[in-house]
């Protein structure tokens, strides 16, 4: 299954008295959005899914359910909670992390194919904190190549060469390319070349 970068179906989970508002914040803006509490916090807002089940458990259901996860409790708990789920990040959910406080928000887990970076950019300008983007690309303004042509509703057929690719980019080596498109609508050309590339050398 190939992974959509955009989300649609998100679930936040919060654990404190903090992260609650925090939630209820966030559940204000994007009302189609679920929020999980566990029941001892229980005020019987209709607007909150409480949950009797340990937040271990309602973590693994969610990770397996939802698009995106956002998680308003600490980063490493989130990673020890995920962790067991994780299989690749074209299925990967996408994971943001919000600090008790909403100072900071951090995308954790698929932040190019699961669209957690752009998910993290969202919820902080919402909540006036600041996101977190730890992706080599995004830092270093690059392209990111896992990401190359979605908007056209392109898809790799072999990624087994993406991370090595990714790191030629972020290292400034040089890349070879060759396009067999041929609409000019793809590369924004003002005219067809008179000939294609030469093919890429391998890599790998």
């Amino acid at each position: 299954m190939e992974k959509r970068q955009f989300v649609d179906t998100v679930a936040i989970i919060a654990i404190t008295k903090n992260g609650i508002e925090i939630a209820k914040n966030l559940k204000s803006k994007f009302s189609d959005w679920q929020v999980f509490v566990p029941s001892k916090f229980s005020n019987n807002d209709s607007n909150i899914n409480w949950f009797e089940d340990s937040t271990t458990e309602k973590i693994g259901e969610l990770f397996k359910k939802y698009n995106a996860l956002v998680c308003i409790f600490s980063l490493g708990a989130v990673i020890r909670l995920v962790a067991p789920h994780m299989k690749d990040k074209k299925t990967d959910p996408a994971v943001v992390v919000v600090d008790d406080t909403a100072k900071f928000v951090i995308s954790t887990l698929s932040g190019h194919l699961g669209g957690a970076n752009k998910l993290s950019e969202d919820i902080a300008g919402i909540l006036g904190a600041t996101p977190v983007i730890t992706t080599a690309a995004d830092v270093n303004k690059t392209i990111a190549v896992d990401l190359v042509g979605k908007e056209f509703g392109w898809k790799i057929d072999d990624d087994s060469t993406v991370t090595k690719i990714s790191a030629f980019m972020v290292n400034e080596e040089k890349i070879g390319l060759f396009q067999d498109a041929r609409r000019k609508r793809l590369v924004g050309a003002k005219k067809r070349a008179s000939k294609k590339c030469p093919p890429i050398c391998k890599l790998g």
